[in-house]
C-alpha cells in the first residue's frame, strides 16, 4: 500500500501543479503547498504509519536530486558566497524583528509564549522544501523569460539552497544546545515521576517475561543477572515501588499539573483507540477525522477545564441547520428519508466510537495507574462525558433500532473479512499453504471486502403497506375503510426538533407515529408530575381534536428522527360516517393521548399495550344529555371528552372538556385538574350541556398491578376494533437488511 499511496500522492500533486502553472497561470508550487495542507487536515487518516515516513523521505530525495543535478549552481558569481553569508545574517535579524514585534500578541493570545520559547522560535526557523521548490520554479521560468536571466535563476537556487544548508547545519545542530542552555528540555516533576513509574513497571514486565522464557526443556534455565546486565535502561530501578503522585498530594486534592498531564495522556489513548478502530474498519476515514480533531481540541483545553472532547462532537451529532431545508415541500420524501438515515448512521458511528474509545482508555489507565485519586478524577470525567452519547444511542435504539443494527452489521462484516485475511497469511507463514493457494484465497476475500465497501448493508425503511397494516389505528379498521384512509396517507420523515403542531392551532389532520419519539408540552399546565412527556411507536396524535372539533390541546415536537404518517381531517370524518363502530373506536383511540396529557402522574409510565388493554377492558364510554347524572366511584377515574359537567349540588365551577374527573382530593395533582374532586367514596356529576361524552376507567386492578395481558382480551369478539388495535401494538417494524 505504501507504493500505491506515494504514487497517488505524486500523481495528484503533479496534476495540480501543471494545471495551476500552465492552464491557470498561477503559482504551481503554492498550489501544491495548499494541496499538502488539505492532505494534512482532511486526508489525515489516509496515510498511516510507515506510509507517512516513506512519503516524507521520498519527497526529500526528489527535491535534493532536482538541486544537485544542476552543475552550474556552484560556478560563476565570485561574490555569491559573500552574499550568501550576508543573506543568512539578514534572515536571522529579520526573524528577530518579526518575533519581537509580534511577541505581545503571541504571549497573550492562543497558546501563549514566554521569552525562552520566543528565543527558540527565532533560532529554530529552518528553511526547507517549499523554499527550494519555489527557487526551482523561478530557475525554470528564467530559461524562457525575457525579464529574468538564466544566471539570476541559478543565483536564486544557489542562495535558497545555501540558506537551507546553513539553517540546517548551524541552527539545526545547535538547537539542542540552546534548549539545554535555557533549560526548556528538562522534564517537569510529573513527567519525571511518570518516567520512573514506567521504568518500575518495565522491570516487572521483564521479570514476568523471564519467568515465561527463562527455562525450557531443550536448553534449560537462563541466568537472570546476565540478562539484566544487558538491560541497562533499567539500572537503578530496584527498590520499593515508585508512586505516580507526589508526596504533597492528598487523595481528595490531586495536583493540578499531574491532573493536566494524565488528561493529556488519557486523550492520547483515546486517539490511539480511534486509529485502531480505523484499521479495523469500525469507522470511516471521515468519522475518524472528526473524532481525532475533537481530541486535538480537547488537549488544547485540558489546563482550563475537564475532558471536553464530546463538546467538540456535539455539532456533528445534532441536526445541522441546513437539514431544515429537507422539510420543505419541494424536496421529495425519498430524498429526505435517504439523507435523514445517512445523518443518523453518521451520528451512531461517532457516538459508538466515542464510547468505545473512552471505555478502552479508562481500562488502560486503571490498569497502568491503579486506584489512585488522579485516575479516579479522570475516569469520572470520562464517564460524565459519555452520558450524552449513551443517551443518544439509547434514544436511537428506541426510535430507529434498524440503524444501530445495520451499523453493527457493517463493522462485524469488515472485522470478519480482515480476520480471514490474517488467518490466510498465518497459514502461509507456518507453511500449511503455498503461495499460489494463499494468493487465490486472499483474492477471493479481497473481492468480498471490496463488495462490502462498494455496496454496504443499508437501512431499509419498511414499505408503506407494511407500516399501515401494523399501525394500531389503520390496521384495526375494516378493509374497505382502511383502503379509503390509506389511499390519502402521506409518509413523512421528520428531523429531530421539528414541530408537528402547536397548542391552539386549528386541527387539520392527525399524525401516526411509526418510528421515533415525540414529546408534548402545554402552556397553561405545570408539568412537574410529567417526567416522561413522550409518545413512541403506535401513537395517534391529534385524533381527539378532530373528533371534538377543537384546536390542538398541546404542542407536539419530534424528539428524534421520526417516520410518521399524516391523514387529513376530511378522511377521518368520512371514515366515521361510514360505520358507527369506527367512530366509537376513534374516540377510544383518542383516549391514549388524553390520559397521558391530563393524568400524567397516573398514566405516563404505563406501556402502550397496557394502556390499550385498560381502555378496552376497564373503561365505559357514555353520552349524557342535559340534566342527566352519572356516578364516579372511589376506585374510578373519568375523562370528559365533550360538553360540560358539574358536581351535583356542588358550588364548584363546571368542568369543560377535555378534563379529568377524579373521585377524591389528590395532592399530587394540580388543583386546576381536580376542581371537581371532593372527599368521599361516591360522587355524582350532572351534564350541563345538551351532550356530554364521558369515559370512566375502573383503575382498581391497575392500581394493584393486575392489568390483564392482551392475549386474554376479546379473542371471542371477532369484530372488536379495540382488540385488533392491541394486537398491532408491538415493537417498530424492522425489515431485514
Amino acid at each position: 500500500m505504501t507504493v500505491i499511496e506515494i504514487s497517488l500522492t505524486f500523481s495528484v500533486s503533479y496534476v495540480a501543479f501543471f494545471t495551476a502553472q500552465e492552464a491557470l497561470n498561477v503559482s504551481g508550487v503554492l498550489t501544491v503547498m495548499t494541496l499538502g495542507m488539505f492532505y494534512s487536515v482532511v486526508a489525515r487518516t489516509a496515510f498511516k504509519g510507515e506510509s507517512q515516513q516513506s512519503l516524507h523521505h521520498f519527497c526529500g530525495v526528489v527535491i535534493a536530486e532536482s538541486i544537485l543535478r544542476s552543475s552550474s549552481l556552484f560556478k560563476d558569481n565570485d561574490h555569491s558566497w559573500g552574499y550568501l553569508f550576508l543573506l543568512y545574517v539578514f534572515v536571522q535579524v529579520s526573524r528577530v524583528v518579526v518575533v519581537g514585534v509580534l511577541f505581545p500578541f503571541l504571549r497573550y493570545f492562543g497558546y501563549g509564549l514566554d521569552w525562552k520559547e520566543a528565543i527558540i522560535l527565532v533560532w529554530s526557523g529552518l528553511r526547507g522544501v517549499v523554499a527550494l521548490a519555489l527557487s526551482l520554479s523561478i530557475k525554470r521560468t528564467s530559461d524562457k523569460s525575457p525579464y529574468i536571466s538564466p544566471n539570476t535563476g541559478t543565483l536564486f537556487v544557489f542562495l535558497t539552497g545555501g540558506i537551507v544548508f546553513l539553517t540546517l547545519i548551524v541552527n539545526g545542530s545547535t538547537t539542542q544546545f540552546v534548549l539545554r542552555l535555557l533549560k526548556i528540555d528538562s522534564l517537569s516533576a510529573p513527567k519525571r515521576r511518570m518516567l520512573n513509574y514506567t521504568k518500575y513497571e518495565m522491570l516487572n514486565k521483564a521479570l514476568e517475561a523471564f519467568g515465561d522464557l527463562g527455562d525450557d526443556e531443550e536448553l534449560g534455565p537462563a541466568e537472570w543477572h546476565t540478562v539484566k546486565r544487558y538491560i541497562t535502561s533499567l539500572n537503578g530501578v530496584d527498590g520499593e515501588r515508585m508512586h505516580l503522585l507526589s508526596s504533597s498530594e492528598n487523595d481528595d486534592n490531586p495536583d493540578h499539573m499531574n491532573l493536566k498531564d494524565i488528561r493529556v495522556r488519557f486523550l492520547n489513548g483515546i486517539q490511539a483507540a480511534y486509529w485502531v478502530m480505523l484499521d479495523e474498519g469500525s469507522i470511516t476515514q471521515t468519522t475518524a477525522n472528526l473524532l481525532m480533531r475533537s481530541v486535538d481540541e480537547a488537549i488544547d483545553l485540558v489546563s482550563h477545564e475537564a475532558l471536553c472532547d464530546w463538546k467538540c462532537l456535539k455539532s456533528y451529532v445534532n441536526i445541522p441547520n441546513h437539514y431544515k431545508f429537507l422539510q420543505s415541500s419541494i424536496v421529495p420524501q425519498k430524498l429526505v428519508t435517504y439523507f435523514s438515515v445517512q445523518k443518523l448512521e453518521s451520528e451512531c458511528y461517532i457516538s459508538a466510537a466515542f464510547l468505545r474509545a473512552h471505555r478502552t482508555a479508562r481500562q488502560q489507565l486503571h490498569k497502568f495507574i491503579g486506584d489512585s485519586a488522579i485516575a479516579t478524577v479522570v475516569i469520572r470525567e470520562s464517564e460524565v462525558e459519555g452520558e450524552e452519547a449513551r443517551k443518544f444511542l439509547d434514544d436511537v435504539r428506541v426510535s430507529f433500532p434498524q440503524v444501530l443494527r445495520v451499523v453493527k452489521t457493517r463493522q462485524v462484516t469488515y472485522a470478519i473479512l480482515n480476520r480471514l485475511i490474517e488467518y490466510i497469511h498465518n497459514l502461509e507463514k507456518i507453511g500449511l499453504l503455498e503461495k499460489k493457494e494463499t494468493s487465490c484465497l486472499h483474492d477471493a476475500v479481497q473481492t468480498d471486502l471490496k463488495r462490502l465497501l462498494r455496496n454496504p448493508p443499508l437501512v431499509k425503511i419498511p414499505k408503506i403497506r407494511d407500516l399501515i397494516s401494523t399501525n394500531p389505528l389503520l390496521g384495526a379498521l375494516p378493509a374497505t375503510v382502511r383502503e379509503t384512509v390509506a389511499g390519502s396517507t402521506k409518509e413523512i420523515m421528520k428531523m429531530s426538533g421539528t414541530t408537528l403542531y402547536r397548542e391552539g392551532s386549528k386541527a387539520a389532520g392527525i399524525w401516526l407515529i411509526s418510528n421515533g419519539v415525540v414529546k408534548w408540552s402545554r402552556k397553561n399546565t405545570s408539568q412537574k408530575h410529567s417526567l416522561y412527556p413522550t409518545f413512541t411507536h403506535g401513537s395517534t396524535l391529534g385524533l381527539y381534536e378532530i373528533l371534538a372539533e377543537k384546536p390542538y390541546i398541546c404542542d407536539v415536537t419530534t424528539d428524534s428522527v421520526v417516520l410518521c404518517f399524516y391523514i387529513e381531517a376530511e378522511k377521518i370524518s368520512s371514515a366515521m360516517r361510514s360505520d358507527p363502530a369506527v367512530e366509537d373506536f376513534f374516540w377510544r383511540e383518542s383516549l391514549i393521548l388524553l390520559a397521558k396529557v391530563l393524568l400524567p402522574h397516573m398514566f405516563e409510565n404505563m406501556p402502550m399495550q397496557d394502556l390499550r388493554t385498560l381502555i378496552a377492558e376497564r373503561s365505559m364510554m357514555n353520552i349524557y344529555f342535559s340534566g342527566e347524572s352519572f356516578e364516579i366511584l372511589h376506585q374510578s377515574v373519568g375523562l370528559l371528552l365533550e360538553g360540560y359537567v358539574r358536581l351535583q349540588d356542588g358550588q364548584d365551577e363546571p368542568l369543560t372538556a377535555p378534563a379529568a374527573i377524579l373521585p377524591r382530593v389528590d395532592q399530587s395533582f394540580h388543583r386546576s385538574e381536580t376542581s371537581g374532586s371532593r372527599a368521599g367514596s361516591l360522587y355524582v356529576y350532572q351534564a350541563e350541556t345538551r351532550r356530554a361524552r364521558v369515559v370512566i376507567f375502573d383503575i382498581a386492578g391497575f392500581e394493584h398491578g393486575d392489568v390483564m395481558s392482551s392475549s386474554q382480551l376479546f379473542w371471542e369478539e371477532e369484530n372488536n376494533l379495540c382488540a385488533r388495535a392491541m394486537v398491532n401494538v408491538r415493537e417498530p417494524l424492522i425489515p431485514k437488511s
